[in-house]
């Protein structure tokens, strides 16, 4: 069957609309688009799509991945077109490619890189405590981080899931972090759990701050594969 890998990037506006919600408004814009959508068989049939990892809420991104399976083959350039016209606003259309692969996007994309930026004055003073706090959380050897839900809590080692360091960059209007998480079959940390424990543990300066996921990979053997490639 034919498949269509496409890419669709959530601004400032519908950072909180959850992932049900967005996968909700894409396959509202798909049936608006009408391009041969592929549905399943039965009682209830539903368009035959495939999302990437979820978003958290509050999280923008340049680009959240979804295939979608057709009935037929569908020009990348026109299908791109159509779906543009229709993608409520907050929702950017990105890419589009064709594909052949059956491996799912929740399992084969592991690899996120963040970026937060807080919204405090990049002084001399602040500047300080924020090296100083990302280079003693990069200098421990555990670091972990209690998730407090209504079904319990649940300690997660964070520097389990962390793919390198953490990168900081002074900006007109804060500061920056930069940096790349894991996701596992049993889990993942949050970017803003990792500014979290950056403030109450390492004493990271404090402030409003923006979230934004700048990409997706998969993690493998060979190395770092773009989701369009896998």
């Amino acid at each position: 069957m034919d498949k269509m890998r496409i890419a669709v990037g959530k601004t400032e506006e519908t950072k909180y609309v959850g992932h049900l919600d967005f996968c909700r408004a894409v396959e509202r814009a798909l049936r608006r688009a009408k391009p041969p959508v592929a549905y399943s068989v039965g009682f209830n049939p539903h368009m035959r799509l495939s999302f990437g990892p979820a978003l958290s809420v509050g999280v923008a991104s340049d680009a959240e991945y979804v295939d979608v399976e057709l009935t037929e083959p569908v020009d990348a350039a026109q299908f791109s077109r159509a779906l543009t016209a229709k993608l409520p606003p907050g929702l950017v259309f990105v890419a589009a490619k064709p594909v052949s692969t059956t491996t799912a996007l929740a399992a084969a994309l592991n690899l996120a890189e963040y970026q937060i930026t807080t919204r405090v004055a990049p002084t001399p003073e602040n500047l300080v405590a924020a090296e100083n706090a990302v280079a003693a959380f990069q200098a421990s050897e555990s670091v972990p981080y209690v998730r407090r839900t209504p079904k319990g809590e649940k300690t997660l080692e964070v520097k389990r899931f962390l793919a390198g360091d953490i990168a900081l960059a002074s900006e007109q209007d804060g500061i920056r972090l930069t940096f790349r998480l894991r996701m596992t079959s049993s889990g993942a940390v949050k970017p803003q759990e990792v500014l979290r424990l950056l403030q109450d543990r390492f004493a990271f300066p404090a402030g409003d701050a923006a979230c934004r996921r700048l990409s997706l990979w998969a993690e493998t053997k060979e190395g770092l594969r773009d989701p369009f490639e896998i």
